[in-house]
């Protein structure tokens, strides 16, 4: 092989090594794609996982959260109905209080009663032994009053003894002094004698009279007052007794219903506790089950993050090996044009070759790849243009001081003003260029920098938007393949290079696509 490429001309044998090259990069490229087939098989496989994963999470979810409702709903019924069941129970506790107060305000109203009862009763003992005392002394004056009338009478008789014995002394006298008395006179003495006599019968029986009726009617007030006091003494006891009875019996009733009440209470107070208990142990596992399905939710969501990193450095390295592939066709071209090879027969030769492969189209589908993790996003890109489009998706308004646009082929970056905020769904457009100006649209519509640089790799280049952390929030991959005019006058191992491109642009559209 060796005295082959000797006997060929130091072209032919360039020719030859650079073939070599391809071949080599061809392989490699072989085994890219097959790695990227086998990067979106493992990606459709971990996508459907996740689906899954979301959903029977999701099912989960939706069950623990009915569930737990219910029984929130539930809880929430019995610890309302324990609540107006305390609301009454205190009501109750309030009205026996206030019984209670109007019981000892009559407990005391009846011991208040009772000392004024033993105060009449000892009054009435005083008036007994008053009213006693006030017959004795009756009885002491009608026996003095007797024994006066027995003085009186023996006084009187006294009185008529010594009247008649001066009077038959005197007639003696006067018999013996004089005889001129006469009859007359004896009888005017026995008529003024009489008439003494009746008049002092008359006073005595008046005087009797008049004590008798003024004993007898002191007896009778004396009697009716204390009957009326001891009568009205008596009603008031039966009264304050009867009003006793029926305190002590409210205050029995009061006190059953209040131990019952507190039975019930204390009842009510342990189901309050084990369903307070039941509830915590719910939502203590449904916080493990949620925890569990979080981490399994990010763990699916960086083994995504992975892939989907992997992908783009599978497509960052596609993307260089197309750019080495054109500075290799154009290092060919040139050198065909230099040694003088008919360029147009080869050019008809890869045109005819790669027809079957472009029959649909004269250029390959653009290749775009987005990632967004955030509420700013990259949602436009155009690199022949040189604009870049981003947008707000959050309900917030959004400050990008530290915030920064990076080309990955050109490593042009892009800061944006500390004094920019993007506001909920707006838009802002960075256009770079030597003749970069915005649009009439993007004047009324949005906000927008011009800077005069070009920024973006006009055949294919990746966007990031980084945060003042240095995190990357949203990428944009842009990429076209290569033109018709591009193609190599290779042979054979060049060709099917190229249909391997082709094959790996059209699995990136699916991929894009899907």
């Amino acid at each position: 092989m060796a005295s082959k490429r000797e006997s060929f001309s130091p072209m032919k044998s360039k020719r030859l090594d650079e073939k070599t090259t391809l071949q080599e990069l061809n392989n490699r490229l072989e085994m890219y794609v097959l790695r990227v087939k086998e990067v979106q098989d493992s990606r459709d496989v971990a996508e459907k996982e996740l689906d899954t994963i979301r959903d029977r999470m999701q099912m989960d979810l939706s069950m623990t959260k009915t569930r737990l409702s219910k029984e929130l709903e539930d809880t929430r019924k019995l610890l309302e109905f324990e609540i107006d069941q305390k609301t009454r129970l205190q009501v109750l506790e309030q009205e026996q209080h206030t019984e209670l107060v109007k019981l000892r305000t009559q407990v005391k109203e009846f011991g208040d009663i009772r000392v004024e009862l033993d105060a009449v009763q000892g009054e009435l003992a005083k008036e007994k032994e008053s009213s006693k005392a006030a017959k004795e002394a009756l009885a002491l004056q009608t026996t003095s009053l007797q024994s006066a009338r027995r003085k009186l009478k023996d006084l009187d008789k006294e009185n008529r003894k010594l009247a008649s014995s001066d009077t038959t002394n005197e007639l003696e006298q006067l018999k013996q002094k004089t005889s001129e008395f006469s009859l007359t006179r004896d009888t005017e003495i026995t008529l003024v004698r009489k008439e003494m006599n009746a008049k002092h019968l008359e006073a005595l029986a008046a005087w009797r009279r008049e004590s008798e009726d003024r004993l007898h009617n002191i007896e009778a007030e004396v009697r009716s007052h204390f009957e009326g006091q001891i009568e009205g003494l008596r009603s008031q006891v039966e009264e304050a007794n009867l009003e006793l009875d029926s305190l002590k019996i409210e205050y029995e009733r009061t006190a059953n219903d209040y131990d019952e009440s507190l039975k019930i209470r204390q009842s009510l107070t342990d189901k309050l506790s084990t369903i307070e208990t039941q509830y915590r142990n719910e939502r203590k596992k449904f916080q493990e089950d949620r925890k569990t399905y979080e981490i399994n939710i990010d763990n699916a969501r960086q083994a995504r993050l992975a892939k989907e990193t992997e992908f783009n450095d599978l497509m960052d390295i596609k993307i260089a090996l197309d750019a080495e592939i054109s500075a290799y066709r154009s290092i060919l071209d040139r050198e065909e044009t230099r040694v003088g090879i008919d360029h147009a027969n080869h050019s008809k030769k890869r045109k005819a070759s790669l027809t079957p492969v472009k029959s649909t189209s004269s250029r390959q589908h653009k290749r775009r790849k987005s990632h967004s993790t955030g509420a700013v996003r990259i949602t436009y890109l155009n690199l022949e243009q040189g604009r870049i489009t981003l947008e707000n998706t959050g309900t917030v308004a959004l400050p990008l001081a530290g915030w920064q646009v990076t080309s990955k082929a050109t490593n042009v970056v892009f800061a944006f003003p500390e004094d920019y905020v993007i506001q909920p769904s707006g838009h802002v457009s960075v256009i770079s260029g030597r003749n970069a100006a915005p649009t009439e649209e993007e004047k009324e519509s949005m906000d927008f920098y011009v800077i005069k640089k070009a920024m973006w790799n006009s055949h294919a280049d990746v966007a990031q938007l980084t945060n003042p952390a240095g995190d990357v929030v949203s990428s944009y991959a842009e990429g076209m393949t290569v033109d018709d005019d591009d193609v190599d006058a290779a042979d054979t191992p060049v060709k099917e290079g190229v249909r391997t491109t082709h094959r790996l642009y059209k699995c990136l559209c699916v991929v894009v696509g899907g």
